[in-house]
């Protein structure tokens, strides 16, 4: 799966590598729940004008040949609070369009 990132230029090297091991991890649970998943766009927004703390929006996009592309969104002052929001929320999407945790049920 190709995962498209758009605004990382801003985070430094620890919240880049915290960014790799999180999409990993949720990119394996992503294609356990959806087989043909064809892309995964993130784009970060850095709400940081004044002040000492950044404020993170994050937007993802699942792209899938299915009837509909997934989408979430999730702001946060923690960088890796955020990406568990964003992430937890497309799992959620998958699930509750093709409830895939009860496929394997019987």
């Amino acid at each position: 799966m190709e995962i498209k990132t758009t605004g990382f230029d801003v985070l430094n090297e620890q919240d880049r590598k915290d960014f790799e091991k999180l999409s990993n991890e949720y990119s394996e649970k992503l294609l356990r729940k959806l087989k043909n998943i064809s892309s995964l766009a993130i784009h970060l927004k850095d709400y940081s004008k004044e002040g000492k703390r950044s404020k993170y929006s994050i937007h993802a996009r699942v792209l899938a040949p299915t009837k509909r592309d997934f989408k979430a969104e999730a702001f946060d002052w923690d960088f890796k609070r955020t990406l568990h929001k964003v992430f937890k929320k497309l799992e959620n999407e998958i699930e509750h369009e093709f409830h895939a945790s009860d496929e394997h049920k019987r």
